[in-house]
């Protein structure tokens, strides 16, 4: 979830784990961006919230925001095998939700089949967060006055909606081209330090005590130094 690590973790632990294993943490990492956020609210099946999650981690998004009003949300169940690759914020009300991503600076943006903006018109220059609501009703009317960005997916079929999950995944895969493209990989990737940090909160969630794993390397380290 959000919970905090040490930051010597990844560079204490990382030389224990397999040399291609690390690699690909490193490149998940080196491509992973806080410039877009995906927010869900009370998706009811297990498998769309997966789906919705496992498109966020595909297309590097680093954080979820999952709101939590009429449905319980247990990343250990629905999101097994994704959850730990993501920093996922719960929400217990939609306003929390909002006040927490204005804080951070992010332009709010919400999929509608009446908005007049294209997918492909929203704007990447500021931090957008993209709210998807459940498979029954859609984004919720508690949203609407706090959304800068009505949007809608265009198609030129004869179904007039898609999947909470796919809507969310060619969202998230056009917005994340885009930015890449638009800001470049300075402003659109995580600094370093971020990076960092979230090595080392994967090299941490992979071991059961890794508080004492790192307590020993790091007596290690120390016995290095003073000799």
């Amino acid at each position: 979830m959000t919970a905090e690590y040490p930051e010597d973790a990844w560079e204490l632990l990382s030389p224990s784990m397999t040399e291609s294993r690390r690699a690909r943490l490193v490149r998940a990492a080196e491509n992973r961006t806080g410039q877009i956020r995906l927010v869900v609210q009370d998706i009811h099946h297990p498998h769309n919230i997966s789906a919705c999650l496992r498109s966020a981690e595909a297309f590097g998004v680093a954080r979820v925001d999952v709101v939590c009003l009429k449905e319980k949300f247990e990343p250990s169940t629905v999101a097994k095998g994704v959850a730990e690759w993501l920093q996922i914020q719960k929400h217990d009300t939609i306003a929390g939700c909002v006040a927490d991503l204005r804080n951070q600076g992010f332009v709010l943006a919400a999929g509608y089949p009446d908005a007049k903006i294209s997918m492909f018109d929203l704007p990447v220059d500021r931090p957008i967060a993209v709210v998807f609501g459940n498979e029954h009703e859609g984004v919720a009317k508690e949203w609407r006055e706090h959304i800068d960005i009505p949007f809608s997916i265009p198609m030129v079929g004869l179904v007039e909606s898609l999947n909470i999950s796919v809507s969310a995944a060619v969202t998230l895969s056009q917005l994340t081209r885009k930015a890449r493209l638009e800001l470049g990989d300075e402003r659109y990737l995580l600094p370093e330090r971020q990076r960092i940090a979230l090595l080392s909160s994967w090299a941490c969630q992979q071991l059961r005590s890794w508080e004492g794993q790192l307590e020993h390397l790091r007596h290690q380290r120390n016995q290095r130094k003073n000799q």
